[in-house]
């Protein structure tokens, strides 16, 4: 998906350097996929159905110079997480924590290259989400 966005800071997940979009009089492109539950292991159906189109058109998009930024992130709500957790004996929040490494270990293997890779349950998505 590609959005216009009016301002937008990100610290990059693995290098700390700092992306401000947009840049006036320049191509800028927002990319985000489809955020994945935390109740399980990614596989591969996962991977190509979702990130994988976007992690693609993110690099289209940096080899035509564009100013881009990929986003993307786990989704922690929902009944599916809550019933993993009492699947394993753990409440949502270790639930959350725990399948959000493994994504993000996981997507890293495959050399997803994401700008931000967040989640859904930090203080200020939460703000953002509510307002």
């Amino acid at each position: 998906h590609i959005f216009s966005v009016m301002s937008v800071e990100v610290e990059r997940v693995c290098s700390y350097v700092i992306i401000s979009l947009p840049k006036a009089g320049e191509k800028n492109v927002l990319i985000t996929s489809a955020l994945p539950y935390v109740n399980n292991v990614p596989h591969l159906g996962n991977i190509i159905g979702c990130v994988l189109s976007a992690d693609v058109f993110s690099r289209f998009c940096r080899l035509r110079g564009w100013n881009t930024l990929y986003i993307c992130g786990t989704d922690e709500y929902g009944t599916a997480t809550e019933t993993r957790a009492l699947e394993e004996g753990l409440t949502p929040q270790q639930i959350c924590d725990k399948y959000h490494a493994l994504h993000a270990d996981i997507y890293r293997w495959f050399n997803i290259d994401f700008d931000f890779f967040g989640r859904t349950t930090t203080p200020q998505q939460t703000e953002i989400a509510q307002d």
